[in-house]
């Protein structure tokens, strides 16, 4: 998978903000003057409307959606609150046990209930629980029920959303050509019931079995399409969103790409949720064991490898393998087998066929370097039928895609070959008849063999110039075709996260929208808050943070004209803002939170005592493990 290293915050998924407020508060509206069975079926609308806003409220509402129908014995009302309540737990708390667990108890409850509605997105919650904790067999299985009970009621989004995560598990799996298949089906349905949200998300999942087949033009142009598509906002529940990326990395890091890496990722980041904030991270990994720095992508990978196996979710066997790869690289030997079986055992259990071919082939370089030669090639030849297994699907995938073009280009060759063969023919006569009447044959050969041979060395040299001009002129295409759609995207409705995301990865010049970023930000930065989950609960406006972001990445005094827009600021936000000024008698400790584990924030706090004088007065009151690591690392 292709990662660019977008800080969290801006990786958090969200929905277009203004018209999704509408709704819910017209919802609001009507709740009280709503009785029994429709009370409760508003407050799951409510419920599922906040899930992807504010998860403390969206559990509210779902616990007061089921409270009230356990007194009116409405069954329907209370698999509805459970549904909400498993979505909750799986993409707003990543707790997919959880997640498992309540549609269990779910399916359980409304086992004898007659929307099958209800009981189909049950068990699509069960498929994306049992899917993100790589259990792909039982995910398979839930996807067919919900095919079938969808087809019984005639709901093809239904059956397009679980056909898509179908696809889904056989790229996690290896079986890229089935995994197409589904793709292209599923998306064949979105567009045929004109579904532009699910359509947007699989024109870039089919975009990237394009570039995993090495077809970068085409691939571009999937994710280009992809935005053509709007995702408004809807009080649907939209799996595919839950679902996010793909888990298994498309390609391994490689610095010479970097940059194209960064404008597909950001492309895809507006139709596809990136997997939380583990990703970044990982790739940041990648990037580490790619430069040899072996210790700085074992401490980000064990950290990440900690959570994972506590949440019990998809990228642990990602996190094994880059950990395996990590204590080879460092020649820790004991360590890479010890991770490198645990890669096998997790791989096997999962029949994911291509991380056992990376779990064979690591443990038949770490068997090879300590000259083990029996057990180097036993896990050679594992490697090697493993290989054969996951290339047949890939080659097989490869074919279907470029057989048309590659037939027309063997003709093309075919006929430059005869023309060629032609035109030597031509010149080898006539200069055997010069040869001839001349009398030199022996010395004019020598002659042209020396002329050939600098005329190639000269073409060599010419087309080595011209593939490095046209690459780095490819790259520049490809920036500057992204960054005309963003312009144009922005020209018809400015989007404060497409902005930010496109001058971080350096796309567009930040001055060029700045002005008008602020004021927009500024009127909108009550209008989205969100509840922090790291340390302490904290509200923080999504929209200002990303601002701040920018402002502190860009180095922009507190002073600058163009920051004379924010207005009616609470004080949290005074703080960030101008954090030089501020009055400290105001601070709480708690903000820098928000601020998590950047370099860009902590870096400008650390030269404030007031805040190292803060933090130490409550760890002196209170110890807090991720406040004292922030304070170890910046401020001692």
């Amino acid at each position: 998978m292709l990662y660019v290293f977008f800080p969290p915050i801006l990786l958090f998924f969200c929905i277009p903000l203004f018209a999704q407020r509408a709704k819910i508060d017209s919802l609001k509206n009507l709740l009280p003057s709503l009785h029994d069975t429709a009370r409760v079926d508003c407050l799951n609308v409510l419920s599922l409307a906040y899930s992807y806003l504010n998860i403390d409220t969206a559990k509210s509402f779902a616990q007061k959606a089921f409270s009230e129908a356990s007194a009116l014995n409405y069954l329907r009302g209370n698999a509805m609150s459970l549904n909400n309540s498993a979505r909750i737990a799986g993409h707003g708390l990543h707790n997919f046990p959880l997640q498992e667990k309540i549609s269990l108890e779910t399916i359980q409850l409304y086992k004898n209930g007659k929307d099958e509605k209800v009981i189909a997105e049950t068990y699509m919650n069960m498929a994306l629980a049992l899917f993100c904790q790589s259990y792909f067999e039982r995910s398979k299985a839930a996807c067919n029920t919900v095919i079938q009970l969808s087809k019984k009621i005639g709901d093809k989004k239904g059956v397009g959303e679980a056909l898509s995560v179908l696809g889904s598990i056989n790229l996690e799996t290896g079986n890229y050509e089935k995994s197409f298949e589904y793709f292209n089906e599923s998306l064949g349905m979105f567009k045929s019931i004109n579904d532009p949200y699910n359509t947007s998300i699989l024109l870039s999942k089919v975009g990237d079995l394009y570039r995993l087949a090495g077809d970068q033009k085409t691939a571009l142009n999937f994710y280009f399409q992809s935005l053509k598509y709007p995702k408004g906002s809807s009080l649907l529940w939209h799996p595919l969103v839950d679902l996010g990326d793909t888990y298994y990395s498309l390609e391994p890091f490689d610095s010479a790409s970097y940059d194209q890496e960064k404008y597909i990722q950001t492309i895809k980041s507006l139709t596809v949720k990136s997997n939380y904030i583990t990703y970044p991270k990982i790739r940041l990994a990648e990037m580490h064991i790619a430069y040899k720095e072996y210790d700085k992508a074992i401490a980000l990978l064990l950290e990440e490898l900690k959570v994972s196996r506590a949440r019990n979710e998809n990228q642990v066997m990602r996190l094994l393998l880059d950990i395996g790869r990590a204590y080879e690289g460092k020649k820790d030997y004991k360590k890479a087998f010890a991770y490198a079986k645990n890669l096998l055992q997790d791989s096997r259990k999962h029949n994911a066929k291509q991380y056992i071919r990376d779990g064979y082939r690591l443990m038949y370089i770490l068997y090879d370097q300590q000259h083990q030669v029996d057990s180097a090639y036993s896990y050679y030849r594992k490697y090697t039928s493993m290989k054969d297994s996951v290339d047949v699907d890939e080659f097989s995938k490869k074919l279907a895609i470029y057989k048309a073009a590659k037939e027309n280009d063997k003709k093309q060759a075919q006929i430059e070959l005869l023309n060629n063969e032609n035109l030597v023919n031509q010149q080898q006569l006539q200069l055997s008849d010069q040869q001839l009447k001349s009398g030199l044959f022996q010395k004019n050969i020598l002659i042209i063999g020396v002329i050939v041979l600098v005329l190639l060395g000269f073409i060599i040299f010419r087309n080595v110039m011209l593939k490095q001009k046209n690459e780095a002129h490819r790259h520049e295409i490809i920036k500057q075709e992204l960054s005309n759609k963003i312009d144009e995207a922005l020209n018809t409705k400015f989007d404060n996260e497409l902005y930010v995301k496109a001058v971080y990865n350096d796309i567009i010049d930040f001055n060029k929208y700045f002005e008008q970023f602020i004021d927009n930000v500024n009127k909108t930065k009550g209008s989205n808050q969100y509840t922090l989950n790291v340390g302490k609960p904290a509200e923080y406006s999504h929209t200002f943070m990303n601002a701040i972001f920018l402002i502190y990445q860009m180095k922009i005094a507190n002073d600058d004209e163009r920051l004379k827009p924010f207005t009616n600021l609470s004080d949290y936000m005074q703080f960030y803002l101008s954090p030089e000024t501020f009055d400290y008698s105001k601070f709480n400790v708690e903000w820098l939170y928000m601020a998590y584990d950047w370099n860009v924030f902590h870096e400008r706090f650390s030269r404030i005592p007031a805040i190292k004088e803060a933090i130490e007065k409550q760890l002196k009151e209170k110890f807090e493990e991720e406040l004292s690591k922030i304070y170890a690392k910046y401020y001692v």
